[in-house]
């Protein structure tokens, strides 16, 4: 998803127009945008962390088996060659391999959900002070609401693909599973975490009697998504229909927590000292 900013909007004119294909928001407004936008990049190589080392650790082994076939030609054809590694080979492979953090994906997850949890609040309420905010968020009421409304509901991409499965979980589930996670490190009663969700998973819910439900990191991605998109269409139709409403309040409200409390990556290869 790329940011476009149309030449005609300027900054006494705060816009923000989503259509899913692209985003095109006032300069005052880019902060916001950067800012999810940087959160996401670290969800996805996060994410994609374990395939990419696996595929590491497999290539890392046909190499390894290919030099073995070289080492076996060198020796039949007499060639002297020498060469002392600081340690066995084979040890890389064991490096490269890893346990699934599933536990600490989904931890990153819930903190993810958060954010849009937050930035909500500050929308809605037109408020951008951090303790209000978070004051807020221990509101049980406007948990539920959050989550029906941008998670389980019926418009997120996420439930539009997974129908059957959405029917089964509550925004109960949902919390119950982010709070046994994040104070016990642990899951909850009734809505359990797996690796990856297949029909291995689907038959073992029907044994069960679906007494308890699987999700994956990756359906919880693909959910707190879906509540994203939700979320800047809500502000995009505010910001088209503003005559009937205070949109620029509202995002400002926003932009100021993001500006306030956004966090500033420092990357080490980009510093020169």
């Amino acid at each position: 998803m790329k940011s476009n900013k149309d030449e005609s909007i300027n900054r006494n004119n705060t816009c923000f127009i989503f259509d899913e294909k692209k985003i095109i928001i006032s300069p005052d407004l880019k902060q916001i945008f950067y800012f999810l936008e940087d959160i996401d990049k670290e969800i996805k190589t996060l994410l994609a962390l374990e395939n990419r080392i696996e595929s590491i650790r497999k290539q890392y082994i046909e190499t390894f088996k290919l030099i073995e076939v070289m080492a076996k030609k060198l020796k039949e054809n007499s060639i002297d060659f020498e060469f002392t590694l600081s340690e066995h080979p084979a040890t890389i492979n064991d490096k490269l391999y890893m346990d699934q953090p599933v536990r600490s994906k989904f931890i990153v997850l819930f903190a993810y959900l958060e954010v849009f949890f937050c930035l909500n609040i500050a929308y809605e309420n037109k408020i951008w002070d951090k303790k209000e905010i978070i004051k807020k968020t221990m509101d049980s009421e406007s948990i539920e609401s959050f989550l029906n409304i941008f998670c389980l509901n019926e418009e997120n991409e996420w439930v539009k693909k997974n129908k059957k499965r959405k029917a089964k979980i509550r925004d109960k589930d949902l919390r119950d599973l982010r709070n046994a996670l994040t104070h016990f490190f642990s899951i909850g009663s009734k809505l359990q975490i797996v690796s990856r969700f297949d029909k291995k998973t689907e038959k073992l819910e029907k044994i069960l009697g679906f007494k308890a439900i699987y999700i994956s990191a990756r359906d919880l991605y693909e959910i707190i998504k879906g509540a994203g998109i939700l979320i800047m269409k809500k502000w995009s139709n505010d910001c088209l229909n503003r005559k009937n409403n205070d949109f620029k309040e509202r995002i400002l409200s926003v932009e100021a927590i993001v500006e306030s409390y956004g966090a500033v990556i420092v990357r080490g290869d980009k510093i020169n000292l």
